[in-house]
């Protein structure tokens, strides 16, 4: 193998050289820092000026020793690897030097092209330019000079305060000195209030508020929300003040009023809500069929909450008779309360039958019923369970039969019914309500989860809905009974709906209107459980081809075709996603514009998405270039993955699967007939 290149070794050790040399100026530099850092701690405590003196620049000298010897890592490979970070020559001078320091299988012939084109690139190459020197000279000089000039102040000279220096600066230089965020939950969350210094990122509880206090030097202080208005904070004693209520989740930028967008701090704010209890009845946790009217059930209530519970309770309605004499009777079943802690509650009732009066055919319903402390929280309900006393009725009303599941929603949706003719009746003659602990809109909205309930039931009972059912049902047709019109799925659609509109009314208070919405629920309910109708989607017939046509066009009409892209209109928010991946990449490529404004606009763009946050935190935190480029080229991904989960997706093209299907597949079989 013949000797390496002296000018390729020239070349390398010049820029080894370099690298030293800035990374013993940097120790210098560092040295003065820390001697520096010490002695105005020992001018702060009124150290002698011996001491003083005498461990600062102990300190610094340490402290350059310890960071000089990371100039041994500055190796001929470390020196090729900052040719090629400058230049871009194609790894071809890391691979030059490899070659030299180890042995490797290459050919001779390889060996040499790779030695002669390295040679002929690092002509050039300027040492100075891959590895500057003069910044690092100057910034050390001025360190060191600096220093010098502190050691040889006394004692007894006076550090000038902090808010002086402030103030002798002009207002677009001033920044924010320090930021406390005090987060009061809501009374009803129990949780206590917390005070976070500077941070980045916080978890509140939704409905929580915001307090900022903010000490700087400028004239005024802005605190820019994501979709709200922004927020001026106000002076006083102890810097400037403001407060919000933290209802989603959103991201801040904090900044000197009239300041530019790198004097701005970011903060993103978590925002989770309160959510709804979770109640169930694990025991018995089905329907039920008794053949007596008497007996004791064992009932277990399981209820939880994120924040805590303020009530839990087992409500049952017993509906009696048949036709227009059905009647309701509801009551409440006693719990006997398990509180394991105040968000996670257990109840147990006996309940005995004996008292209620039951006779054969009569149907019991029992649901329980929590709700949190949170005063705008609606109670909510476990599933509906019956059980149903003696031998199945066998009617509901006059004209119609239903089976067991059928009548099961009959009576469900007739049981709404009478409880909103009775809370009506409580009303107009002020007689006491069946719930005393309840407002007027709390008892309406109790009824809309029953209705709402029924409603998911008989949508299941119809196979779920469809668009245009109407349209569907009246184009089918009945082969039974004279082929009637099959009106049984517009009649369920149209209870479907009226209930959904009772839902409604109830949730808003109109119980009047709620009733007649319930009625006509009830009697398109009856109309389509009528033993004539039977429901059954409608299925198009399959369109045929017709196989005498085939062949049988003119080719002169045949020509290319070639399929035209449909254009996709992206989501009103895709320019700005845009327009953020433009800043985005020249701040990447330049390094500049990296600050808590374009943290802010990233946090802003879906304040839900846990990758857009993590990427919003990790861009404000970032404390050095490198950190800055990762968190640059982090948060570009991040976005990225959002826009495209809400851009259209592409429409699958189906291909031939037989290359030879059609004419040639039609002569080659009739040939191979020929030749049998």
């Amino acid at each position: 193998m013949d000797a390496p290149e002296p000018r390729l070794d020239a070349a390398v050790d010049r820029v080894r050289t370099r690298l030293r040399a800035r990374t013993w100026l940097r120790a210098v530099a560092a040295g003065g820092v820390a001697t520096t850092a010490v002695n105005v701690i020992g001018m702060v405590f009124s150290a002698p000026l011996p001491l003083r003196v005498g461990l600062s620049i102990a300190v610094g000298l340490a402290m350059a020793a310890w960071l000089a010897r990371t100039a041994s890592r500055a190796t001929a490979i470390a020196a090729a690897a900052a040719i090629e970070s400058e230049s871009a020559l194609d790894n071809l001078i890391v691979t030059a030097v490899e070659l030299q320091a180890c042995a490797r299988p290459v050919s001779n012939e390889i060996r040499d092209e790779i030695l002669r084109q390295a040679e002929a690139r690092l002509s050039r190459v300027d040492a100075t330019q891959v590895v500057p020197l003069a910044q690092t000279l100057a910034m050390t000089l001025a360190i060191l000079l600096g220093t010098a000039a502190i050691l040889t102040v006394g004692s007894d000279v006076a550090l000038m305060p902090g808010d002086a220096i402030n103030r002798s600066l002009p207002a677009s230089t001033r920044g924010l000195d320090r930021i406390t965020v005090e987060v009061v939950p809501p009374s009803y969350s129990g949780r206590p209030a917390e005070t976070v210094v500077s941070p980045v990122q916080i978890t509140v509880v939704g409905g929580s508020r915001i307090r900022l206090n903010v000490t700087s030097a400028a004239e005024g202080v802005v605190a820019e929300i994501a979709g709200q208005a922004p927020l001026v904070l106000t002076r006083g004693d102890g810097g400037f003040t403001g407060e919000w209520l933290a209802e989603r989740s959103t991201a801040v930028a904090i900044r000197p009023a009239g300041g530019a967008g790198k004097d701005a701090r970011f903060l993103s704010v978590i925002a989770v809500p309160d959510a709804p209890p979770v109640v169930r009845v694990p025991t018995p946790g089905r329907d039920l069929a008794i053949s007596g009217s008497k007996g004791q059930i064992a009932i277990d209530v399981d209820a939880q909450d994120d924040l805590g519970l303020a009530t839990l309770s087992v409500k049952f309605t017993k509906a009696s008779g048949g036709g227009e004499s059905l009647t309701f009777t509801e009551g409440e079943v006693p719990l006997v309360m398990n509180r394991v802690d105040g968000r996670h509650w257990r109840g147990r009732a006996e309940w005995v039958l004996d008292g209620l009066n039951l006779s054969d055919g009569d149907v019991l319903v029992y649901r329980a019923i929590a709700r949190d402390r949170n005063p705008n929280g609606s109670p909510v309900q476990s599933d509906q369970f019956l059980i149903e006393v003696g031998q199945l009725a066998g009617a509901v009303g006059s004209g119609f039969a239903l089976p067991a599941e059928e009548k099961k929603y009959a009576i469900s949706q007739q049981m709404v019914i009478y409880k909103t003719e009775q809370l009506l009746a409580s009303a107009r003659n002020g007689l006491p309500s069946r719930n005393p602990g309840a407002g007027w809109l709390e008892q309406n909205q109790l009824l809309a989860i029953e209705q709402r309930m029924v409603r998911a039931e008989v949508v299941f009972l119809g196979g779920g809905e469809v668009q245009d059912e109407i349209e569907e049902a009246a184009h089918s047709h009945e082969v039974a009974e004279g082929r009637l019109e099959n009106i049984g799925r517009a009649e369920m659609l149209r209870a479907i709906n009226f209930m959904s509109q009772a839902e409604a009314l109830l949730n808003d208070g109109k119980t009047p209107e709620a009733l007649v919405r319930e009625r006509e629920a009830l009697r398109s309910l009856e109309r389509a459980f009528d033993r004539r109708r039977y429901f059954l989607r409608t299925l198009p017939d399959r369109s045929r081809i017709d196989t005498t046509r085939r062949l049988t066009g003119n080719l002169k009409d045949a020509r290319s075709w070639t399929r035209e892209r449909s254009g996709v209109a992206g989501p009103p928010a895709l320019e700005q996603q845009r327009a953020l991946m433009r800043d985005l990449a020249a701040a990447a490529n330049t390094g500049a514009g990296i600050d808590a404004s374009l943290a802010a606009r990233i946090a802003a763009l879906d304040p839900a998405e846990t990758s857009l946050q993590r990427a919003a935190v990790a861009l404000a935190s970032a404390s050095s270039d490198q950190a800055r480029r990762d968190a640059v080229w982090h948060a570009m991904q991040s976005v990225t993955s959002h826009a495209l989960k809400s851009m259209a997706g592409t429409d699958a093209i189906p291909l031939m699967v037989d290359p030879l299907a059609g004419r040639l597949a039609d002569e080659m079989a009739r040939q191979g007939k020929g030749r049998q």
